[in-house]
């Protein structure tokens, strides 16, 4: 199955930033090979703060890392959000699901269990990056599992 419009969560960003050879960098890349990626001001200011700690500083410097969001910025087709959202129980997530939902999105990937658990969500797929690796792969040799 493919995906036209994903919404990504910003662990995901965050974890193909730091590890370049990890799953998270591997569904990166299928996800701007196949979709359109969207994302929303929201969700770019939080990724910017998570980027922006210290912490990650023995993966990669800072300078780098702001480098890494702007230039997934400007891959990525930004959405106004138009839909007020309630129905994560952790209530931080909710702006995901909004983009999706104001984006027209057919997949969010994440690896936040709270999110993962309203798989399907209004028709939307939520995925794990390993799930929908999985799924691409077996979408790209054109075999059904």
């Amino acid at each position: 199955m493919s995906f036209s419009r994903a919404a990504c969560d910003n662990n995901l960003i965050v974890s193909a930033m730091i590890s370049p050879l990890g799953t998270a960098a591997r569904v990166y890349d299928v996800l701007f090979a196949q979709s359109e990626i969207l994302v929303s001001a929201p969700l770019l200011l939080e990724l910017r703060a998570v980027a922006a700690r210290r912490k990650f500083d023995r993966y990669m410097p800072l300078p780098l890392r702001m480098a890494f969001v702007d230039a997934y910025e400007l891959a990525c087709d930004r959405m106004p959000i138009c839909n007020s959202i309630d129905e994560c129980r952790d209530p931080k997530d909710n702006m995901l699901l909004e983009l999706a939902l104001s984006g027209h999105a057919d997949l969010i990937v994440t690896g936040d269990k709270d999110l993962l658990c309203l798989h399907p969500w209004r028709g939307i797929a939520i995925l794990s990056p390993a799930d929908y690796l999985e799924r691409s792969l077996w979408a790209d040799t054109g075999l059904h599992r």
